[in-house]
């Protein structure tokens, strides 16, 4: 089968590791069980060199960043995609995000007679989405969830519900065969320092937590524009002999870290999915977050300062996991796009 996605992004190449690692685990996969997939970006990598990456085809239809020029970008997907199939035909598209790669999949469909499924992704699903207003009762037959909870937020926003559900998951290959029996570090947290990851809250746990625990030992992994104020906090905080933070971190040395750790402890206002937990919950750290995602398939979630400080309180004591906690595998997700492909539903 011949398929083409089309995402805003993808990975510059086989090393860029910390790009989209549920897409790259997603494509590897299906790569693997045999589709001939071919992918076009909307925006990075920043060049339209073509390159291959595991065997796949990948453009980029980069020419601008700026917000009133992308429409340039969006004319370079469509020509590349149409080339693409008069030199041979697709037999399906597949989206990512409700947005921009959303409509030019919905205009391809329309225009060649393909299928089109879409991943609703992550914060497209929210009421700030304006592309919400193009969908029609019809499309919701195409859009695939990759949680429950996002799937109700996207349900309360637009009044309209995924007709399917398949969740992320981690690859067999990354989970590890054994759990280390010493766990140096107390709490991580891993994330863009953005408002959305609510790294406020974070902190307020943790100094509660290390009133009743002295001398925690906690770090958070990532960067972003909200890296000025939050080590303003740590100071107005007193927090800077408890809390380090690490900077930006290559994904590998990310899952290392997890695995030095006991407890995962996740704040943010709003998860479609948090591949991020799952991934703290393979290496065997106890998850405390806020019910978002999947984390209340995973351990214990609370929307409290107290109720966090106490799950966090109760996962430091509890011994250390021996085995990984995988609930979703990828290799399972992409069997159910694999059957989701073959169904090829009738055209409208």
């Amino acid at each position: 089968m011949r398929v083409l996605w089309l995402s805003p992004g993808f990975p510059a190449d086989e090393q860029d590791l910390n790009c989209l690692p549920p897409l790259q685990l997603l494509a590897r996969t299906l790569i693997a069980q045999g589709i001939d997939l071919h992918i076009i970006t909307l925006g990075y990598p920043f060049h339209a060199k073509p390159y291959s990456w595991h065997g796949a085809p990948v453009i980029s239809g980069y020419g601008f960043n700026r917000q009133w020029f992308r429409w340039f970008n969006w004319l370079r997907v469509l020509r590349y995609a149409q080339a693409a199939h008069q030199r041979q035909k697709f037999d399906l598209i597949h989206s990512f995000w409700l947005g921009p790669a959303w409509l030019i999949g919905q205009y391809l469909h329309n225009r060649w007679k393909v299928p089109h499924f879409t991943t609703i992704m992550g914060q497209d699903v929210l009421p700030g989405n304006l592309y919400r207003h193009f969908l029609r009762s019809h499309h919701a037959s195409s859009l695939i969830a990759v949680s429950d909870y996002q799937n109700e937020v996207f349900e309360n926003s637009t009044g309209k519900r995924a007709a399917h559900t398949i969740p992320w998951g981690m690859s067999a290959v990354e989970i590890p065969g054994k759990l280390p029996d010493d766990r140096p570090l107390d709490i991580l947290g891993c994330g863009s320092f953005i408002p959305l990851k609510n790294w406020a809250l974070w902190l307020q746990v943790i100094a509660e937590v290390d009133i009743r625990k002295p001398n925690v030992r906690a770090e958070l992994i990532g960067d972003g524009v909200d890296r000025p104020a939050l080590e303003n906090l740590i100071q107005l905080a007193g927090l800077q002999h408890i809390v380090r933070l690490r900077g930006h971190l290559p994904r590998a040395d990310v899952l290392t870290r997890m695995r030095e750790s006991k407890v995962f402890l996740h704040t943010a206002i709003f998860e479609s999915f948090g591949f991020v937990l799952a991934e703290a919950a393979m290496n065997g750290c106890r998850v405390v977050s806020t019910p978002v995602g999947i984390a209340p398939q995973l351990w214990v979630v609370g929307n409290r300062v107290d109720a966090l400080v106490e799950q966090t309180l109760l996962a430091l004591e509890q011994p250390l996991l021996t085995l990984p906690h995988t609930p979703f595998i990828m290799e399972e997700a992409a069997l159910k796009y694999l059957n989701l492909y073959s169904l090829r539903p009738k055209l409208p």
